[in-house]
């Protein structure tokens, strides 16, 4: 994974981590050039399978469009040595229910395998249930795969031939749209603005404090089937 100022925008990425050691031989992190505690963060996580390395924000600058999200993913893929790697956003969180599947997956030996998110909206725990078209991100991923794959475009997913049998077993809790709603604007704007390239919603407009429900209303959403994975649940309950 790799994180750009996960304090200033409110992203898990503590938990991310701690929810990746959780069933990884090692862990790859990079930070994007951080200037808001980030660091401090990632170097009070002591774990010997955790690895990090920490760039000047350089790169970040000078990289253009929504390609430098893979770009420093596979900056970290690269510092891995596994047989295997799995791709985990700064605001996404591997059910520990997966763990057996993943387990199981990387024995199989396939190429790559697809993975369920859950988009949450609105709060921690209701999902998004509308069709796929309408979805801001996709609800199947390709995250699991051999060493050698790269991510691509926006990092949405690894370029691997993918199976799809443990797609239902693999799941990955999106937290990106149930962040502090105080910091949400500022960081949509942000990711259209300065990553995408284009301009910022028209909606966040006047919009002194996020309101998910101009875009999806309560009647498009549905309550989570399962409990959010322990290493994110206190952060849910603090942005409810």
């Amino acid at each position: 994974m790799f994180i750009k100022d996960g304090i200033k925008y409110d992203y898990c990425f503590k938990e991310t981590v701690e929810s990746l050691l959780g069933f990884c031989d090692q862990v790859a992190v990079v930070d994007a050039g951080s200037t808001d505690g980030t660091v401090d963060v990632l170097l009070s996580m002591d774990d010997p399978r955790l690895t990090v390395n920490f760039l000047t924000g350089v790169e970040w600058d000078t990289l253009q469009g929504k390609e430098k999200l893979s770009y420093f993913q596979d900056m970290a893929a690269k510092m891995l040595n596994t047989d295997y790697q799995f791709l985990c956003q700064a605001d996404e969180i591997v059910s520990e229910d997966s763990h057996e599947a993943i387990i199981k997956a990387v024995e199989l030996g396939h190429e790559g395998y697809m993975c369920t998110r859950i988009n949450l909206w609105g709060t921690p725990y209701d999902q998004l249930n509308v069709p796929l078209n309408r979805m801001p991100c996709s609800p199947e991923v390709i995250r699991l795969t051999k060493k050698g794959y790269w991510s691509y475009d926006d990092g949405e997913n690894i370029s691997a031939p993918a199976s799809f049998q443990f797609v239902n077993d693999i799941r990955i809790f999106h937290m990106g749209f149930v962040r502090k709603r105080s910091v949400m604007k500022d960081k949509i704007i942000n990711m259209q603005e300065g990553v995408f390239q284009v301009s910022h919603d028209s909606k966040l407009d006047g919009m002194e404090i996020f309101d998910p429900y101009a875009w999806f209303s309560k009647e498009e959403l549905k309550p989570i089937t399962e409990s959010l994975p322990r290493v994110i649940q206190a952060w849910a309950l603090e942005r409810m």
